[in-house]
Order: structure tokens, then C-alpha cells, then sequence
């Protein structure tokens, strides 16, 4: 294929030190792993990271002191605890943060995409986020005003955000970088839509016909897509809505490591800078080991009886 179709390391050149970043997913499913970990094997630096809930990302950037600054609402790994290296990163003055509610990035991103200059909102009013800001300035950030349709009513309204580069993983595209994702979205298509460039990699490269039968499951047309990058399990330790769930005992030998800086290095060492690339990752995870997370096509699930990794 031609068109947008670049290798990951073509699309990443994109990506340089000091520049913003957003990322797409939520919890364990649909954040860009494969995308991430060849952008802290490039040695990425300095980074700014505009995010709702990726927490892996956040985790795996700040485990790799390639983060300074976050602006976000909420980063935790369900059902495990909290970011450690991320949060100690905050602790220790490393990486600068800005809080939002879930729904106050949503609009500031919102807003961005949607070519606003503000967007108002209910949510946040009154809260310590507002009346303790972080590294943004309070009234670039949110500023209460009048409704103009009802001088009584006060909203805040909020700036919009901008990242330089957003990274997708989705489920497929084809050439002329026509994105389709199944299942729930999170806030992709606003963060997509936001930024000044976009990289997405998916698990299916498909025709534009293919495409085409099903637009109903089309999040970004081609027009908004900078480079596409094949990387099946792209996702990998987390799911991806009809292909993989997520990898449970990779996500804990992850947060087991995350209890000290010199265990984190070591699987980064083991899992991201030792891997040659994406493919040669998927090598050390095994075959076996992803398509007993593979979900059935025909059912939408994993039987009982096959288990997990």
C-alpha cells in the first residue's frame, strides 16, 4: 500500500523534544503501546503530555524521564493503584502538572477541535483545580463569564488545548488514512481532531471499499491523518475492542516492577529498549501467548474454556 502508510519509525520522526503530545484510550484498552515504546527507544525528551486517563502512557513516559509536564484529570491503573513512577515524578518537583476534571479536558480538547475559542462548562466551578492552579497561568486556563443570553447566569469557560502530535492506536484504516475503531471510544476523536498532527496505528490495513461498507465505524477521515502505521497488537499489554483483551499478568509484572526506579528500569530494559522493533516485542511476548488473548471473531469474546494468558 502507498498513500499515508509509513513505517513506525518514519511516522515518529514527527515527534521531537519538547513538543506536545496526546494519546489516545482509556484504562487498560486502546492506548498507542506500540507507538510509545518506539518513541522512548528513539531517547524522546522534554515531552508535554495533554491527557484524559491514558495512564500507561503517562506511566511509561514518566518511568522513562521523557515527561515534564501533564495536563490531566486522572491517571490510575484500574484495578492496580496508582501511577507510581508517574506520581513520584510529580512528587519530587521532575514533572510539572496541570488539573483538569475528566470533562474539563474533554472540552479544553473539545474546543481545539472544534476550532473554539473557549468552551463553556458547569463542571470545576468553584473547585481547589481552579483556585489552585499548576504551571498555567489561572486565567489562561478558565475564566468565569456571563452568558449572553442571561446576564444572571456565570459559566466557566475554558481555553482550548492544541498538542502538536496526537498517537491513535485503532482498529484499522486504509491507505488514504480512512480510521475505523469498534467499541467504546473514549475521547480519541476529540484528541485526534485537536492536534496539529496525527499518527495512527492499527491492527487491519483494509481497502477504501472495505472501509466503505461499514462508515458507521469510521472515527477520523483520511483528511484528518497524518501517517498510518501497521502494528498489529499494537495495543499490547493493553486490549483492543474486538481483537485482544488485555494482558493481566504482563500489566502486573509491570506494577510489581513499578515499586522501585531500578525494577522499572529493568523492564523497560527487558521490554521496550531490548527489542530491536514492534515485531521483534511481539516475538519476545510469544505467539502463544497473544492469541490466547485474541477474542473469537464470530463471538465478540473469549470462551470460558480457552482462559487467559
Amino acid at each position: 500500500m502507498t498513500g499515508k502508510l509509513v513505517s513506525m519509525d518514519a511516522a515518529l520522526d514527527a515527534v521531537r523534544d519538547g513538543m506536545s503530545i496526546t494519546a489516545g484510550g482509556f484504562a487498560h484498552s486502546h492506548q498507542p503501546m506500540a507507538l510509545l515504546r518506539a518513541l522512548i527507544k528513539r531517547g524522546a525528551k522534554h515531552l508535554t503530555l495533554m491527557g484524559v486517563a491514558e495512564c500507561w502512557v503517562a506511566e511509561f513516559l514518566a518511568a522513562a524521564n521523557a515527561l515534564d509536564r501533564a495536563y490531566f484529570s486522572n491517571f490510575v491503573f484500574e484495578g492496580f493503584g496508582r501511577c507510581r513512577r508517574f506520581s513520584e515524578g510529580v512528587e519530587r518537583g521532575a514533572i510539572e502538572v496541570e488539573d483538569h476534571s475528566h470533562f474539563g479536558m474533554v472540552n479544553r480538547l473539545g474546543a481545539a477541535a472544534m476550532g473554539l475559542p473557549f468552551m463553556p462548562m458547569r463542571s470545576m466551578s468553584g473547585t481547589d483545580i481552579l483556585a489552585t492552579p499548576g504551571f498555567e497561568p489561572r486565567e489562561a486556563k478558565s475564566r468565569l463569564i456571563e452568558s449572553p443570553f442571561d446576564a444572571r447566569d456565570r459559566v466557566l469557560a475554558v481555553s482550548p488545548l492544541t498538542p502538536d502530535v496526537a498517537i491513535i492506536h485503532a482498529a484499522r484504516a486504509d491507505e488514504q488514512g480512512n480510521v475505523q475503531l469498534y467499541g467504546p471510544t473514549s475521547v480519541i476523536v476529540e484528541q485526534a481532531r485537536a492536534a496539529r498532527h496525527v499518527i495512527v496505528s492499527v491492527e487491519d490495513l483494509v481497502d477504501t471499499q472495505t472501509i466503505r461498507r461499514n462508515p458507521e465505524f469510521t472515527v477520523l477521515p483520511g483528511l484528518l491523518v497524518d501517517a498510518v502505521v501497521h502494528a498489529p497488537f499494537g495495543a499490547h499489554p493493553l486490549g483492543n475492542f474486538g481483537y485482544y483483551l488485555h494482558d493481566q499478568p504482563h500489566l502486573q509484572d509491570y506494577y510489581d516492577a513499578s515499586r522501585t526506579p531500578q525494577a522499572t528500569q529493568a523492564f523497560l530494559d527487558e521490554h521496550v529498549h531490548a527489542p530491536a522493533d514492534h515485531w521483534a516485542y511481539l516475538d519476545r511476548i510469544g505467539i502463544a501467548r497473544l492469541l490466547r488473548l485474541r477474542v473469537d471473531p464470530a463471538l465478540g469474546f473469549i470462551p470460558a474454556e480457552r482462559g487467559h494468558a
